[in-house]
């Protein structure tokens, strides 16, 4: 799902588990839901890397579907390309793409053996798109008390469970990429594959020569992975910042806890 700023989207993910919510279709018990914090991403991140997941740090294949020109839809659900890094493949016909039984039917779904190079373990167990698709929100921010942190993300920004989010912190010098990424207490957290994985505070390029840019008071929401046009700068290693309004290019993407 895309086109929902991060607020909401943060919402979304805390009421699926909420068996009390009156429009809830999950009908889910004894779960803690809840957008993917950085921590989270960075743990999957580095099992996929690992002889756990795909091994010999093998790259996840990206996702480079578009349903390009639709109002609702842009990137699908669910495949992968020819190769690791690959342009975006625009497809017009979504309905007939996506039906496996289509003599054009394709080949990089997600059940199939290219499909299943998109998957964080290199199988249907594994964990998709995170490479590729659409950029993700996931549950960080670097707290400026103000401007689009509060417009854009109430209900994150209200949330008093830290459990639930990453809070970086700001220097108060203007929110500048490299005065985040300088910042001590910043740059002492690990395991979230952002601080770890990168060379400078600038737009550069980190891990794998995945794309990455720090979160800054203008955009101080993090968003993860790459979209399906990101090519070579897609990858489970890519970050980048967000003012936190709805686009097309950023969905979320919901963790599912057994309580």
């Amino acid at each position: 799902m895309n086109r929902v700023g991060i607020s909401d989207a943060y919402d979304l993910c805390r009421q699926i588990g909420n068996t009390s919510a009156s429009e809830n279709p999950y009908n889910l018990a004894n779960v803690d839901s809840h957008m993917i914090k950085n921590s989270e991403w960075g743990a999957v991140a580095y099992l996929s890397y690992s002889d756990y997941g795909r091994g010999n740090a093998t790259e996840i294949t990206i996702n480079n579907i578009s349903a390009d020109g639709s109002k609702t839809i842009w990137a699908v659900t669910g495949y992968a390309a020819d190769a690791v890094s690959a342009a975006t493949q625009k497809i017009d016909n979504l309905e007939e793409y996506i039906n496996p039984g289509s003599s054009s039917g394709p080949a990089g779904i997600w059940y199939s053996s290219q499909g299943q190079k998109a998957s964080t373990t290199g199988n249907t167990s594994g964990v998709y798109d995170m490479v590729g698709g659409a950029w993700e929100w996931t549950a960080g921010y670097v707290d400026i008390g103000s401007g689009n942190v509060s417009t854009y993300g109430s209900k994150l920004r209200s949330e008093a469970n830290g459990k639930y989010k990453s809070i970086y912190v700001h220097n108060g010098d203007g929110g500048t990429d490299t005065a985040n990424y300088n910042e001590d207490a910043n740059r002492k957290r690990k395991g979230e594959a952002i601080w770890e994985t990168s060379t400078t505070g600038t737009v550069s390029t980190g891990w794998n020569k995945d794309y990455y840019d720090f979160v800054r008071s203008y955009d101080p929401f993090t968003v993860r992975g790459g979209g399906c046009g990101s090519e070579s700068g897609a990858g489970v290693f890519a970050f980048y910042r967000s003012a936190g309004y709805c686009s097309y290019y950023i969905g979320f993407r919901p963790v599912l806890v057994c309580e």
